[in-house]
């Protein structure tokens, strides 16, 4: 009777510890997630909780795939996911920074006229909220 209440509790403290071990994982990554959503945020000027409708309303997802974006399966536009911040040029010709990611998504045939991309037209703030989403996705 002894060693079936020992391995009762050998198993009750495992799954104690498992438990807890889960709810500070959870709670660490929920604190990174946002740590880098403020961090995107802070940088660009830009909301990402306002940045899927844009997307959505402005054809993104056409081109591109994107991370958290439903039905954005594109296959012209590069993949628009976590490698997006790590990258050191945007389009082939800018350097990878917040200003730089806001002026392509606004104007990118300004920037290079045989770019695939379209100049969206799109407003700075659009735009600023867009490059937040993308950076938050690190």
């Amino acid at each position: 009777m002894r060693s079936g209440l020992s391995k009762l509790l050998a198993t009750a403290s495992a799954t104690l510890l498992l438990l807890i071990a889960v709810v500070v994982g959870l709670t660490w990554w929920s604190d990174r997630a946002a740590r880098i959503r403020h961090e995107a945020q802070a940088a660009t000027g830009g909301d990402v909780a306002r940045a899927l409708p844009i997307m959505t309303a402005n054809g993104c997802s056409g081109c591109h795939t994107i991370t958290g974006v439903p039905g954005a399966q594109g296959q012209v536009g590069p993949r628009l996911d976590a490698s997006l911040a790590d990258r050191v040029i945007i389009g082939g010709v800018m350097a990878n920074n917040p200003e730089n990611l806001v002026r392509w998504i606004r104007s990118a045939r300004e920037i290079n006229p045989h770019t695939a991309m379209p100049s969206t037209g799109i407003t700075e703030q659009q735009a600023r909220d867009i490059a937040a989403y993308l950076y938050a996705l690190k």
